[in-house]
């Protein structure tokens, strides 16, 4: 396992001051509109510490492997896929009741604590629930503001704004069918594969790489070679992510290690597993999953069954094939030496990140 590379450090870096600057210059907005909205800006502001960045950097390379210079043009769309991001995060934990984010409570669960504290009228988590709801679609409206800021020109904007809507319409896509493949209780291997892609793949690498290139002004056929590299390293992203999620350490991951599998996700991994368990081990793994109350140790027990019966090995192998699918796809592509190499190294490190 390896720590981010240099390239990812050094961009999520540059990321992180031009997030700030932007957000200094937004949220005041909102306080102006009326103070109780100062609670909303602070906790915009909070909820986008600590991430990786992955999106927003990848947005950066794909430029730069398209023959771009001046990285600050595309600030603008850069940030735009961080508070999308932001936005998809705050929904997805009321989807997933998930009282925790990054070490944190969810934006939910703590604006529930800020009614308990006020002793307001009305259903604490129902209102936590609203304000996240609200507060992903600010981020999400803010994004667009964002996006179109970009100093390129027009027909390139436009064209990297669809690729945007296509990117926004595809994880709408994919979340809806994670939660329809766990409420159905449906295990099949093609259909994780299609979340996988869509939920998290295109819209964590392929995408942002290919909006990048767009606002270079490239053509169809490297986006096209871009997509190629792109979408198997994306779903060895999302694979990995994961089996993070049933075996990474929460110190680590910043998420309990047993949520993934109380919510009943029907991942790549569940897939395996079910594939290969025996009858009455199956109805084990199966009573176990979507289980709210699921305990430490009927979680190690499940992981017990996953190892056993190859699933994780299965999994893991997956992603090593994705990623050598991806490198195989960049070698074809007519890159400058330095693009290559930084989309290598992240090749390397997506799929073998250990948080």
């Amino acid at each position: 396992m390896q720590g981010p590379p240099d390239v990812l450090r050094r961009l999520a870096a540059e990321v992180d001051q031009q997030l700030t600057d932007a957000l200094d210059r937004l949220l005041p907005r909102l306080v102006e509109v009326h103070p109780s909205l100062s609670a909303v800006a602070e906790e915009l502001r909070a909820f986008v510490e600590g991430g990786k960045r992955i999106r927003p950097v990848l947005l950066l390379l794909g430029f730069e492997a398209a023959g771009g210079h001046t990285r600050s043009a595309v600030h603008g769309p850069a940030l735009a896929l961080e508070l999308l991001h932001t936005c998809a995060l705050a929904h997805d934990d009321v989807i997933d009741r998930a009282p925790e984010r990054r070490g944190r409570p969810s934006v939910h669960h703590g604006f529930a604590a800020r009614h308990r504290a006020a002793g307001w009228s009305g259903d604490p988590l129902g209102y936590g629930e609203a304000v996240a709801i609200l507060i992903g679609d600010l981020a999400f409206v803010q994004a667009d503001e964002l996006f179109l800021s970009a100093r390129v020109p027009d027909r390139a904007l436009l064209a990297a704004l669809r690729r945007f809507t296509v990117l926004r319409e595809e994880v709408m896509v994919g979340q809806y069918l994670d939660l329809q493949a766990a409420t159905s209780r449906a295990t099949d291997r093609d259909l994780a594969l299609t979340v996988a892609t869509l939920k998290s793949g295109r819209y964590s690498v392929a995408r942002p790489l290919e909006i990048g290139a767009e606002l270079a002004g490239a053509d169809e056929a490297f986006l096209e070679g871009l997509r190629a590299f792109g979408d198997p390293l994306g779903r060895a992203f999302q694979v990995q992510d994961d089996l993070l999620g049933v075996f990474g350490e929460q110190e680590t991951t910043g998420k309990s290690a047993s949520s993934d599998l109380a919510e009943g996700k029907r991942t790549l991994l569940v897939a395996e597993a079910a594939a290969r368990l025996s009858p009455d081990d199956r109805a084990v793994l199966e009573a176990g999953l979507g289980d709210p109350d699921l305990s430490a140790e009927r979680a190690a027990e499940l992981r017990e069954l996953m190892v056993g019966c190859g699933a994780r090995e299965a999994t893991e192998t997956y992603v090593r094939d994705a990623v050598s699918e991806a490198r195989t796809a960049l070698e074809d592509l007519p890159l400058p030496r330095q693009a290559h190499a930084h989309l290598d190294a992240l090749a390397s490190y997506l799929g073998d990140r250990v948080s």
